[in-house]
């Protein structure tokens, strides 16, 4: 199975980097071809990440460039509120990029202006801005931060209950409440109620299947790259991280090195960490387990999402950290976040016989 798809994704990028944009033309239709072309992405193939990043900041400066010059020859033209509207979410990922300010406040102003002048057509639009903007900041969001976005999400699906992006608009605010699986059980049915689409309904299903599981014994088998079988009913008495990751992941790798760092804070006889490769070839796992030195149990069998250890726990997002209690219970579906503090919990606190 693919990695899910989310809405938090950016604005799709469509420039030659380094290319001079075409002369600005004496008429709105022309000028806003020359906008939505963009829309196709980079033609330049990046060799690095590095070169992706430069890639991706100087198209969006190629993008605002197009769109604030639309806005000031043609402020009036019938396509002057999607500009703003594409101004304003391409200001946000800007704003994230570049940890700056001053471009996420300039567009938190467009979207209120737009909220002044909106038609009832138009309104949708500006409502379903102002919910991915408030999700753009979801690294930095606090409970009550959560719960905002929340309310406006049923807000909006009170008010537009047929809106096409709903289904999976209501599945990516589930993901933010992995530890409150109520909630996250309830944006979910809902989701699942009215959707359309195949590859949505199967990411739903895998989301309800691990919620099914929190509170309940895992059962796992799997033969590590080292061709060791591991059986997770021999970590009994241990608390359990269990890790799945893939090389071609970078958040991934990145939550390998988080949980080293985290890991060797905690008491080696009172935890146990077991990973899960996604990966197709050994070779790139074997890359992965060098490059950050990793010495804890890999599990690998080349099916990448076709994996029936992959499908049978319901996985469908990279990286995925669980935590298994001492009687082998799920505790948690999200146990990178704040990692040491949910082990020592569990270690402080080992569930009653």
């Amino acid at each position: 199975m693919p990695p899910r798809a989310s809405l938090l994704l950016p604005l799709m990028f469509g420039f030659t980097v380094g290319a001079p944009l075409a002369a600005r033309a004496a008429d709105a239709e022309t000028d806003w071809n020359t906008v939505t072309a963009l829309d196709a992405g980079p033609r330049a193939t990046p060799g690095s990440q590095q070169e992706a990043r430069a890639a991706a900041a100087g198209h969006l400066a190629a993008q605002e460039k197009a769109l604030r010059g639309f806005l000031a020859a043609h402020a009036q033209d019938a396509h002057a509120f999607e500009a703003r509207l594409r101004l304003a979410r391409l200001l946000q990922i800007r704003a994230g990029l570049e940890k700056a300010e001053a471009p996420r406040a300039e567009a938190r102003r467009i979207l209120d202006e737009l909220s002044l002048t909106a038609t009832a057509e138009q309104r949708v639009e500006v409502d379903f801005a102002r919910i991915t903007f408030q999700m753009r900041l979801v690294s930095e969001a606090t409970a009550k931060d959560r719960e905002k976005l929340l309310l406006s999400t049923r807000r909006f699906q009170v008010d537009h209950p047929s809106d096409r992006r709903l289904p999976r608009l209501l599945a990516e605010i589930a993901t933010l409440y992995d530890a409150e699986p109520e909630t996250k059980r309830s944006l979910l049915l809902s989701a699942q109620a009215i959707a359309q689409d195949d590859e949505l309904k199967f990411r739903i299903a895998d989301d309800l299947k691990r919620i099914d599981q929190l509170g309940k014994p895992v059962s796992l088998r799997f033969t590590t790259t080292q061709n060791k079988a591991i059986d997770l009913e021999e970590s009994r008495g241990k608390v359990v991280l269990l890790v799945f990751f893939a090389n071609w992941s970078p958040p991934s790798i990145d939550a390998l090195a988080k949980l080293q760092r985290e890991v060797k804070n905690l008491p080696p006889d009172r935890l146990q960490v077991l990973c899960i490769s996604l990966d197709n070839k050994l070779e790139e796992t074997a890359a992965a387990i060098n490059k950050n030195t990793v010495t804890w149990p890999v599990g690998f069998d080349g099916k990448g999402w076709g994996s029936p250890t992959v499908r049978a726990l319901g996985i469908n997002t990279l990286p995925t950290v669980w935590l298994i209690d001492q009687k082998g219970v799920l505790r948690s579906l999200n146990a990178l976040e704040s990692t040491a503090e949910q082990v020592m919990k569990l270690v402080r606190k080992p569930p009653a016989p």
